[in-house]
């Protein structure tokens, strides 16, 4: 198992927040990152870049991918030292209303935002011109936040980034079983069965792609906790570099060639999937990257990285737009209004994130845990009363 030096950890959510963002961002201001364009005249920078194997810059979908595996990886870490039934049933009893109460109040921000505010640009995409174009209300808010996102439809249109709740949710509980299963039996195939009968389920279609690759990767971080072991690091930086590569991946970008030969339009949801498992194993279980990741800077935004992530779009709807509609119409620049205005969302993202995170992700924290504490006293009382009344 990896040493206890878990820093590393935090400051690699931290990054993967920021190019969650920084996709979010292209996908505002520059597009053709995204989904290239033939015409090479009208983007020639966009296009030439999408067809370069640096989209790890701004892939969303493989940084999503590096949160999965973290989340099944640190479950596993904290579980699993000094293991008790009693620790990892608070677990059960906590994660849900952790992960919610900071969702649900992200849906009522966001309402709050589209409701007072209608922010669009015609230069701008569609992908966030249309962001809050629907018939919202309050309750919706909080029934999409509480509820939805966790248990049925598990998408947000109030705050579109919460469609990763639901495979937190479920994977979170997949490792719970792993992890009473492995103390239990001192057996760890429960995990490669599970892995395989998730993964044959993706396969076969029975399970939506992006719910059963998620799952797998949480799958795959109880593995890498329980299994993984230190390497060197030049196979480390070979690891790294073949996750960053494949997380640049797109179906028909030109650096990708030999993989949509192979595996088509399976591209780029494989592409990033295994790249988020490779980028994880080589920072964590190499000692001089677990280092260089364990940084401050790195460990600040990784604390604070579930706010800014919950809370950009938005700030990206308001700050970034209204920013880019004044600068365009003064300078006329395209590119430079784009730059300013993204660096105008990057910053209040983080800002506000700080108070977002004192005030509601570590109150969430303390209440998730009061729930979990307090279930657990009252079945220690009706234990006892059963037992005197005996």
């Amino acid at each position: 198992m990896v040493t206890n030096k878990l820093l590393a950890v935090e400051s690699i959510r931290g990054i993967a927040c920021l190019i969650v963002v920084f996709s979010h961002l292209s996908l505002t201001f520059f597009p053709i990152l995204h989904s290239g364009n033939t015409d090479f005249k009208l983007y020639p920078i966009q296009s030439y870049l999408y067809d370069l194997p640096f989209g790890f810059l701004y892939s969303g979908l493989s940084a999503v991918f590096v949160f999965f595996v973290l989340s099944g990886f640190i479950l596993t870490k904290v579980l699993t030292d000094n293991y008790s039934d009693t620790r990892l049933k608070k677990a059960c009893l906590k994660r849900y209303p952790r992960l919610m109460l900071p969702a649900l109040l992200s849906c009522v921000l966001a309402y709050l935002v589209i409701s007072s505010f209608e922010m669009n640009h015609p230069s701008l995409t569609d992908w966030i011109n249309n962001f809050g174009n629907f018939d919202g209300s309050l309750l919706g808010a909080f029934y999409n936040g509480a509820i939805d996102v966790f248990f049925l439809s598990g998408k947000s249109l109030y705050n579109p980034v919460l469609w990763t709740m639901k495979i937190e949710l479920i994977g979170s509980f997949l490792v719970f079983l792993l992890i009473y299963l492995f103390n239990k039996f001192n057996k760890s195939y429960f995990s490669i069965l599970l892995l395989f009968v998730i993964l044959i389920l993706t396969v076969t279609k029975m399970l939506n792609p992006l719910l059963g690759l998620g799952l797998a990767g949480f799958i795959i971080g109880f593995i890498f906790c329980i299994h993984g072991s230190i390497i060197n690091f030049k196979y480390s930086i070979l690891l790294l570099i073949t996750g960053l590569y494949l997380a640049g991946a797109h179906n028909d970008s030109s650096s990708y060639f030999i993989f949509t030969q192979i595996i088509g339009g399976k591209t780029y949801n494989l592409c990033n999937f295994i790249s988020g498992i490779l980028i994880v194993y080589a920072i964590l279980f190499n000692n001089e990257l677990n280092n260089f990741f364990s940084g401050k800077v790195g460990v600040f935004l990784g604390k604070i990285s579930f706010s800014i992530y919950l809370i950009h779009l938005p700030i990206l709807y308001v700050l970034g737009v209204y920013f880019f509609s004044y600068i365009y119409a003064v300078s006329e620049n395209y590119t430079l209004a784009s730059i300013l205005a993204s660096i105008v969302t990057i910053t209040v993202s983080i800002i506000l994130a700080i108070p977002f995170h004192k005030f509601v992700d570590k109150k969430a924290m303390s209440f998730s845990n009061w729930v979990a504490n307090r279930n657990s006293n009252l079945n220690k009382d009706s234990f006892k009363a059963s037992k005197e009344s005996m």
